[in-house]
């Protein structure tokens, strides 16, 4: 094979892989009763040194998570999750105010608490079996998380999503309206929120 060819090959297998240069996270998945995908996985590390400083001096933190659901070999996204968090740090309670998903949660003292709201994934509705067409190990999870991030509209896009009903899938599907917004924000190098965390998980059970 000519030198060029295969370099070209090369190009394909990476392109043609959104998960393929992204670090794998250990995860866990299963289906519930109601045929709807979860996961549980975590990003603590996207609360760094520098951000607990922050949220310790009474600054506000907004966490956005998106995880795309991914079929091994194919470039576009099948279906989206999402997760976010609001905290703020009550300088005279000495408390953690948190709102997950822009539903308000009890105060919680430290921050193993705001991990655990925040950052430490439990159950996470990913996407329903009929949106999943073939073998549950086609498929894998590519997660972006940012700290702070700048667009004010992703954020209110974020919020309208996360606060509908779940209905059948739980998921963000590839014919949702803000389903190609969240796409075209997703793996772009250039940082402009405060943290950003990238991540892939393995390969969905069957």
């Amino acid at each position: 094979m000519k030198r060029g060819v295969a370099l070209s090959l090369a190009l394909l297998l990476v392109t043609t892989d959104a998960g393929a240069q992204l670090a794998t996270r250990p995860a866990t998945f299963g289906w519930d009763k109601t045929n709807v995908l979860r996961g549980t996985f975590s990003y603590r590390d996207a609360i760094d040194d520098k951000i607990a400083k922050r949220l310790k001096q009474g600054l506000a933190v907004n966490i956005v998570m998106r995880g795309y659901v991914y079929r091994n070999g194919n470039p576009d996204p099948v279906a989206l999750t999402a997760h976010t968090c609001k905290v703020a740090y009550d300088l005279w309670q000495e408390v953690f105010l948190v709102l997950v998903n822009n539903v308000k949660k009890p105060p919680v003292v430290n921050l193993q608490g705001v991990y655990r709201l925040c950052t430490d994934m439990v159950e996470l509705p990913v996407s329903d079996r009929a949106t999943l067409k073939g073998k549950g190990s086609d498929y894998y999870l590519a997660v972006k998380v940012e700290v702070n991030p700048p667009s004010e509209k992703l954020l209110k896009d974020m919020e309208r999503w996360v606060t509908r009903p779940l209905g059948v899938s739980g998921g963000l599907s590839a014919g949702d309206a803000l389903f190609a917004t969240f796409v075209s924000v997703f793996m772009k190098k250039q940082v402009s929120a405060d943290k950003v965390v990238e991540f892939r998980t393995g390969t969905f059970p069957p």
